[in-house]
């Protein structure tokens, strides 16, 4: 029977192709007894399941590496720390010999419990790592159950994947066989799934909640990555009409390619700074092909991701940023510092089991300047690479001054080190702020002469503004964009900066909708960064503004009571 369904675009562009369904393969455990002079070989027999583990999860870390490079196989390596994590083994090993039941059995409550609480944490990142656990908890029970591994059908012609949720082993092991497109019940824009998706340039779709129960091996399967909408057994006629959108999308796709050498400027010759946000150094080829006049934020946490179980050295972080930077001079590379947020299980050593709210915690600059011993190398490989290429410093989530004054008395110290250690720093890199949380929205005039720019990172600024979660799906409604109360922060923030005289940018997602842009140089911002391949609607949507009208249209928005309000306006004027 057709049937729609409708979730979340994490990468754009339309996909058609038969159904390769990845069953979840979690059988009935059920609770077994073990005879006492049985407990010792039981343990065994759940050390050998983790040395297989182990081995089947080295050599697919091998294929990808081959396939996809180190950054991708960095997130296997996340697999094996969870093998190797002392709490799920000796947990399980207690759950062995005190209840005398089964590894299976005990394996599956410990791993149990685990999820129970990634699932009680109010940030989709966080609750996305989970589906790692899951991942390595499906192999060890197929280990322990002596089967084989799993060896899907594989239907002829084009495959979109379909599946519960994607572990980074099944999304790896799956980006060489050809796929054209990605669709889970689960996950969100920070999953797995997203993050290879968008860098394999796949169309995918997450948060369809029951795709996998409606699918079938061999389906044929419409995904829009931009609507967010999956038809399976769609008509011929729809199939058309699919394939026409497909060759449109296309199409715009080469066109926009084309235009990357056009100015973004508005009707009326008011010059946009429009930059790239990326995760992984190989990024830069799109970006220079979408024309991004360089690097607005790129997220430091993904090398420290490539690096697990490792944390990255100082020769990492130099080589890095350096890499970066080359690929998109003569434009600048903005690096932000460690933003941990959920990040820590990735790193043993990161980990901090005390905080009930990470969220609202030990995070960003703050987690920075706690942990010096991850820092400070940091500091010293960007210091180095800033003396050889146009290399920023941003520091994310900052509320205070004494955060920047900090963090500049650690780079004083790390250059006068390097200098003195026969190696080229730069001193006075310049150092930027995020401006996430309200308190420093409010007080944007106070640090902005404390530093050399500003970027605002609106995901958590509205979701802190707000209160509201942007994973929460309870109170999604709350999590407006366009409230009144967040525009008029934005606008704030930009007075703030343009009184000091420093630059200052959006490098949210909010930056990347073509609906809003105009809105958002109206309040006075002239500098957007986005994902790469939003550059191109972005810059259109430059080129069809004229600024004094831009500005009387966020004057406007600034006395609208709702976002829904705001909203229309916007639509009506575009």
């Amino acid at each position: 029977m057709a049937r729609r369904i409708r979730g979340l675009g994490v990468s754009p562009g339309v996909a058609i192709g038969r159904v390769l369904l990845l069953q979840a393969d979690v059988l009935p455990v059920v609770p077994q007894p073990v005879p006492p002079e049985r407990v010792e070989r039981e343990i065994e027999r759940f050390h050998r399941a983790r040395e297989q583990a182990r081995a089947e999860i080295r050599e697919l870390k091998e294929r990808v590496l081959v396939e996809l490079g180190e950054h991708y196989a960095g997130i296997l390596e996340a697999q094996v720390m969870i093998l190797d994590d002392p709490r799920m083994v000796q947990e399980t090993v207690q759950r062995i010999k005190a209840g005398r039941v089964t590894a299976e059995w005990s394996l599956k409550e410990v791993v149990s419990g685990f999820m129970r609480r990634f699932d009680a944490v109010n940030d989709p990142y966080i609750r996305e790592r989970g589906g790692e656990l899951a991942d390595v908890h499906r192999r060890l029970q197929r280990l322990l159950r002596g089967g084989p591994r799993r060896a899907s059908e594989m239907p002829e012609g084009p495959l979109v994947v379909v599946a519960h949720n994607l572990g980074p082993s099944d999304a790896v092991a799956l980006a060489r066989r050809g796929i054209v497109g990605l669709a889970t019940d689960a996950g969100g824009r920070t999953s797995h799934t997203a993050i290879l998706a968008q860098a394999l340039s796949v169309p995918a779709v997450a948060g369809l909640h029951d795709v996998s129960a409606h699918a079938s091996n061999g389906d044929l399967v419409i995904l829009d990555g931009d609507s967010g909408e999956v038809q399976l057994l769609p008509s011929e006629e729809e199939r058309e009409q699919a394939e026409e959108r497909r060759r449109d999308w296309l199409a715009r796709e080469e066109r926009r390619v084309g235009e990357a050498d056009l100015s973004a400027e508005t009707r009326d010759g008011v010059e946009i700074v429009l930059r790239a946000n990326i995760e992984f150094p190989h990024e830069t080829a799109a970006v220079n092909r979408y024309g991004a006049c360089g690097v607005g934020l790129y997220r430091s946490e993904f090398l420290f991701l490539s690096r697990s179980p490792e944390i990255p050295t100082e020769e990492d972080h130099y080589r890095t940023y350096l890499e970066i930077a080359r690929e998109v001079e003569p434009y600048p590379t903005v690096v932000r510092t460690l933003d941990l947020g959920g990040e820590k299980y990735f790193h043993e050593v990161l980990e901090r089991d005390d905080e009930a709210n990470p969220v609202l915690g030990l995070r960003g600059v703050r987690f920075c300047l706690k942990r010096p011993d991850i820092f400070r190398p940091q500091l010293r490989g960007l210091l180095r690479a800033a003396a050889e290429a146009d290399i920023r410093m941003m520091l994310p989530l900052v509320t205070i001054p004494d955060e920047i004054w900090a963090v500049a008395e650690m780079i004083a110290e790390e250059a006068a080190a390097l200098k003195k250690e026969g190696k080229p720093a730069r001193d006075d890199v310049p150092l930027g702020i995020m401006i996430e949380v309200p308190a420093a929205a409010l007080a944007a005039d106070i640090l902005a002469r404390e530093c050399d720019f500003i970027a605002i990172g609106t995901n958590d600024l509205i979701q802190y503004a707000l209160a509201a979660g942007r994973g929460n799906e309870l109170v999604s409604y709350l999590y407006q964009p366009l409230h009144p109360g967040l525009l008029r922060m934005l606008k704030q923030i930009v007075h703030s900066a343009v009184e000091e005289g420093i630059p200052v940018s959006l490098c949210g997602e909010m930056g990347a909708d073509p609906e809003m842009v105009g809105l958002l140089i109206g309040l006075g911002l002239r500098e957007l960064s986005v994902q790469p391949r939003a550059l191109a609607a972005v810059r259109e949507a430059v080129r069809a503004l004229d600024i004094e009208e831009a500005t009387r249209m966020a004057d406007e928005a600034l006395d609208r009571p709702t976002a829904s309000e705001i909203k229309r306006r916007l639509r009506t004027r575009s």
